[in-house]
């Protein structure tokens, strides 16, 4: 178990004159510009501060470590998505999550059309627990995608994040509550901002090999690991990171500070990570993305390439993420 300045769990409660001084979870509701009417609920756990976002399927938006923001995020913040689509409506934040049918652009199968990155982002999740914990502040909701007489998956979602630890655990399981097979798509984007990712930032993978989406791609190659000098016009670039199977891993981005985020996974329910830079000198972005498949080229690229895995009537899938701060080399 973690410490909360300087004192164990135990201690720094019965210290405090409740537990809120040190933990608690708020639940608001936003009342001007863009997002107005969606739902937050902010999460402090000691250090971490964190912001979750019911009206985008219970996604992760900025964190905090003591005052540092940790994830990119968008000029377009979180309005609920419409018909301007996911690029007018992506907001970033720690974790957005794509699927469940479908991530990466748009695309078109025997099961219909999936917009570019799925339609989870723009559900809205049902809130079932949010409280403070006797050793963790614990978040559980539910949503559901489901179109008349084809695909209902439902997803049971579950952030917990421990008290005195910087860590931040994401646990999905996702249920098939139709009547006919389906194979869903999941994409965790992890997308970190300034100032951790900036000129010199380190992405330590675990990939055996990385390659590259695209030309665009393939001029940064050589130098995948490490964060470019800002420019006024790069190019986004995507790298595929091929992983060992059946395993807990990690991807590490480490700032020259030493302050970092830790994102762990098993290979086994999430076997493809990919990467995605931007270093344009009006926002900086570095994406981690563990995901179910091989292939950043929408649903219709992962059904011929037989990359698809059926999930059949009531049975479930286990995903997940733990994040963790990785701590400046200057804190004492």
């Amino acid at each position: 178990m973690g410490e909360l300045y300087g004192r164990s769990i135990d201690e720094a409660l019965r210290r405090a004159g409740s537990a809120a001084q040190v933990a608690s979870v708020e639940q608001s509701l936003r009342t001007d510009g863009p997002d107005a009417g969606t739902r937050r609920l902010r999460v402090v756990a000691g250090d971490v501060d964190i912001e979750l976002l019911p009206d985008r399927g219970l996604d992760i938006g900025q964190v905090r470590y003591r005052g540092v923001p940790l994830a990119w995020v968008s000029p377009t913040g979180w309005p609920r998505p419409g018909a301007s689509g996911f690029g007018a409506s992506f907001g970033g934040g720690l974790v957005t999550t794509c699927g469940l049918l479908s991530f990466g652009p748009p695309s078109s199968d025997a099961e219909g059309d999936h917009p570019q990155h799925g339609r989870y982002s723009g559900l809205s999740a049902s809130v079932r627990r949010a409280e403070v914990g006797a050793d963790a502040v614990v978040v559980e909701a539910t949503v559901v995608e489901a179109t008349v007489l084809g695909a209902h998956l439902e997803l049971r979602r579950r952030v917990r994040v421990p008290l005195g630890e910087a860590r931040i655990e994401l646990r999905d399981e996702i249920v098939n509550r139709g009547a006919g097979p389906v194979e869903p798509m999941v994409l965790y984007h992890v997308n970190l901002g300034w100032p951790l990712v900036d000129e010199g930032t380190l992405l330590r993978s675990p990939a055996g090999r990385v390659l590259p989406r695209d030309a665009a791609a393939e001029a940064g190659a050589a130098t995948w690991a490490e964060f470019p000098a800002p420019a006024r016009d790069y190019p986004e670039q995507v790298f595929r990171h091929e992983l060992p199977a059946d395993r807990r891993v990690s991807a590490e981005v480490v700032a020259s500070s030493g302050l970092g985020i830790r994102v762990g996974f098993d290979t086994a329910s999430l076997p493809a990570m990919f990467q995605w830079r931007v270093a344009q000198d009006d926002g900086l972005v570095l994406g981690v993305e563990p995901a179910t498949t091989a292939t950043i080229l929408g649903r219709a690229d992962a059904r011929a390439a037989g990359l698809l895995r059926a999930l059949a009537p009531g049975a479930s899938w286990e995903l997940g993420l733990d994040i963790d701060v990785i701590r400046d080399r200057s804190e004492t």
